[in-house]
């Protein structure tokens, strides 16, 4: 008898650590019910799982693009190279002078010679044309104040010899008084009539004669 519980104790001290590692993995199954436990806590109903509201997050609010201007300019970047310093303040420029009229030219040689006056018949009356003739003598003569001229009456051929003579006469005073008329002084002219002896054009014909009614102008 003696001998039969002490082999019961030797099997239970053989079986215990493999009961406990037996309860060990039991303890470790889900839905297993662990030893020990009332039937009541095992048949209770658990709770219906409340489901959680998901909650919407609005996406954070992206920033609005700066449009940039049109044809904007590049900034100027900063250089190292020292620029040269200009002055901001104005100058007033200079007020223009005006200029000295020209002096009159001086001649120092006679000018070249001057076409004869000429006259119609009979007449000692200065025509247009050889007004601007005259003119030209005018203005050599105040542009060089030493010269002088020497006027030279003469006619045609038609007519008495002292009617020619005192025609001849009237035209070269006709060419004086218009120097005189313009400025130039009596000392620097001077007068000769000589009639028709002396003529351009000896020939008898009317472009002789139209030739011949005229006066002279020489430098002196």
């Amino acid at each position: 008898m003696l001998l039969g519980i002490a082999d019961l104790g030797l099997i239970n001290l053989k079986l215990a650590p493999e009961y406990a590692e037996e309860q060990a993995k039991q303890s470790h199954v889900p839905g297993a019910r662990p030893e020990g436990t009332t039937s009541a806590k095992a048949s209770a109903p658990r709770p219906p799982a409340t489901p959680t509201p998901s909650v919407a997050v609005a996406p954070p609010p992206q920033p609005t693009p700066t449009p940039e201007p049109p044809n904007a300019a590049p900034e100027p970047t900063a250089t190292t190279s020292a620029l040269p310093v200009v002055s901001a303040v104005a100058t007033t420029p200079p007020a223009p002078t005006a200029e000295p009229p020209p002096a009159p030219v001086v001649s120092t040689g006679k000018p070249a010679a001057v076409s004869d006056i000429l006259f119609e018949i009979d007449s000692n009356l200065l025509t247009l044309s050889s007004k601007s003739t005259l003119d030209e003598v005018l203005k050599q003569l105040k542009a060089n104040p030493s010269l002088r001229i020497h006027l030279r009456g003469h006619s045609d051929q038609l007519g008495s010899r002292e009617h020619n003579l005192e025609l001849s006469r009237k035209r070269a005073a006709a060419v004086e008084n218009f120097f005189h008329a313009n400025g130039i002084p009596h000392s620097r002219i001077t007068t000769e009539a000589v009639g028709g002896m002396k003529p351009a054009d000896p020939t008898n014909t009317p472009t002789a004669w139209a030739r011949n009614r005229r006066v002279e102008i020489e430098w002196r």
